[in-house]
């Protein structure tokens, strides 16, 4: 059943100041910090050219369910295409542009990013990764979304309200486990507990400039060579990946509010950056633009962190 048309709420990820802008038919449903969002048009583009953010400068996550009609997804560099039955999360505070190619039917969840990866770290992993509701987490995640979308909450107490945003969101985190599950299960078991082991010890040393394959070998047991055959199967070599996480981590706490107080060099040090000068080329060249104007708000690049796909 298509949604009913609403005009007095704003539709922001339709890159709109309000509804009455948008040519078709919009229900939505705001618990809390969540919002679900059912929309039905024509032909349609979204493009933002930066990200976009409620007053406080919160960064927000977006969950597409493809309902009806195709629609293409241009964020990051990577091109994703959606069909009927496919979901897909995305961020909201990243540069994209989304095209619906002809009349469609969608489903959108917004979702506060930093609660939200608070929750599950992994949520990062369904980023830019068309996932299918024929899979059993994902199928029971579109029938809570539909449930919410059709629900009357203003008939119901508020605190029953924010249990049933919250159940959303911890499906949601459910979906990531399964599929950083499903991933590792397409691997021999043994070479998981090994890579498991390897980036736990890492991750504790995080802030030893120092850190080596070496210091692995003797901390460990795990011989160079290994370690070299088992991140061969990766994504990125051991070095990339621990110079990757490093300045992510940074790229995360420049903006952390309890990091605030503490000066950028102090920052990049404490997780294994030994020279400013080093933290900040690195930087530059991982996210488009200086640690600094990160910090003051700027919006982040569109070119760089290329967007994974499975």
């Amino acid at each position: 059943m298509p949604p009913t048309p609403v005009t007095h709420l704003p539709a922001p990820w339709f890159d709109m100041d309000t509804v009455k802008d948008f040519p078709g038919t919009y229900r939505s449903q705001t618990l809390g910090a969540l919002t679900v969002t059912q929309a039905a048009g024509a032909r349609h583009s979204v493009r933002r050219d930066s990200p976009w953010r409620t007053g406080s400068n919160e960064p927000y996550l977006l969950v597409i369910w493809q309902r009806r009609g195709t629609a293409t997804l241009v964020q990051r560099g990577s091109t994703l295409r959606l069909v009927p039955g496919d979901m897909l999360v995305h961020e909201a505070g990243q540069p994209y542009r989304l095209d619906f190619e002809g009349p469609f039917e969608v489903t959108v969840a917004r979702i506060p990013a930093a609660p939200m990866r608070s929750l599950c770290p992994l949520i990062d992993t369904l980023l830019g990764v068309v996932q299918n509701c024929r899979q059993p987490q994902v199928a029971l995640l579109t029938a809570m979304a539909d449930c919410h979308a059709a629900t009357d909450y203003a008939a119901m107490p508020r605190a029953a309200a924010l249990h049933a945003a919250e159940a959303l969101r911890q499906t949601l985190a459910g979906c990531a486990l399964g599929a950083v599950v499903a991933e590792q299960q397409r691997r021999p078991s043994m070479s998981q507990y090994h890579l498991g082991r390897i980036r736990q010890y890492a991750l504790k040393r995080i802030g030893d400039s120092t850190l080596s394959i070496n210091e692995l070998v003797e901390a460990l047991g795990i011989s160079a060579a290994h370690i070299h055959r088992l991140f061969a199967g990766e994504a990125q070599s051991f070095s990339t990946w621990l110079w990757d996480t490093r300045l992510k981590l940074c790229h995360l706490a420049l903006r952390a509010p309890e990091c605030s107080g503490q000066p950028i060099s102090q920052i990049a040090y404490q997780f294994g950056f030994s020279h400013p000068a080093h933290f900040s080329r690195a930087y530059r060249n991982h996210f488009g633009m200086t640690p600094s104007a990160w910090r003051a708000g700027a919006p982040a690049a569109a070119d760089h962190a290329a967007t994974r796909r499975r």
